[in-house]
């Protein structure tokens, strides 16, 4: 029972303290801004991107960007979607100002706007306490008694099978990957809902095998890389949905990417 208690802790922890860092990126957390895609007035016309909410008192606000301002470049590269923005803001990592050339009324300016690093918007009392969860669970899990007889043959079936499970989903994403160019938004959420949302589930189902074989650090390592992996795909899953296929591609990368990551652990450990 202990053990049981423990691991619900444990992944409680971990998701939280993987949603703390989530919400402490992105245009919102460190700029203040959400953005959209701007559709051309006239045909031919270059596709802009607008700022839709700008918080008073962030960082766009003092740097003096408004709602419905529109941006025309990051850093001397032109933007042409919200999904480019995002990208290239998520791999923003200098403390110097950033360069953003933006049209208001007709009248082209450019300004320096500071952005907030990534640890400077995590909450960190949320953190904190994910962390507390983690380790109140690892307490239970370590008083916990030995493996009752027959478990180490189960542990090493289910494991077999989340290996399996991870293996399909990193050979479906490769495939996705490869043609996805030539997929239309419809064929990309049926093929994540066909081929990759089954194998998301059982894996997650059967992570316990993980801790028994390997012990809580390999768990953690493995598991944060499919979390973001999933995320990744969750998320790909709602930019094909809008019709953003630049988007939706970016993500299938950053989910494959992710999900090799927690292949190279899980069987190399």
């Amino acid at each position: 029972m202990n053990s049981v208690i423990g691991q619900i802790l444990l992944w409680i922890g971990f998701l939280s303290g993987a949603l703390a860092t989530v919400f402490a990126t992105g245009d919102y957390a460190r700029l203040g801004v959400t953005v959209a895609d701007a559709q051309p007035e006239n045909e031919g016309e270059t596709p802009r991107v607008f700022f839709n909410n700008v918080v008073d008192d962030s960082t766009a606000f003092l740097g003096g960007i408004r709602t419905d301002d529109t941006l025309i470049s990051f850093n001397e590269k032109a933007i042409e979607s919200a999904a480019v923005f995002s990208k290239l803001l998520g791999a923003y990592s200098t403390d110097a100002p950033a360069k953003f050339v933006i049209k208001r009324e007709g009248q082209t300016q450019q300004l320096d706007v500071k952005i907030k690093s990534q640890w400077a918007t995590i909450n960190w009392i949320w953190y904190l306490g994910s962390a507390a969860l983690c380790i109140l669970g690892i307490v239970f899990v370590r008083k916990s008694k030995n493996e009752p007889q027959g478990q180490a043959a189960h542990t090493e079936v289910s494991l077999q099978q989340i290996k399996s499970h991870l293996n399909n989903l990193v050979g479906n994403l490769e495939q996705l990957n490869s043609e996805m160019k030539d997929y239309k938004p419809r064929q990309i959420l049926n093929f994540i809902e066909d081929e990759l949302q089954d194998d998301l589930r059982e894996f997650a189902e059967g992570r316990d095998s993980i801790t028994a074989e390997f012990g809580l650090q390999v768990f953690a390592e493995v598991m944060t890389e499919f979390a973001s992996g999933e995320r990744a795909i969750n998320r790909a899953w709602s930019a094909s949905a809008d019709g953003y296929i630049e988007e939706a591609a970016t993500c299938v990368q950053r989910a494959l990417a992710m999900l090799k990551l927690a292949q190279k652990k899980l069987n190399t450990d």
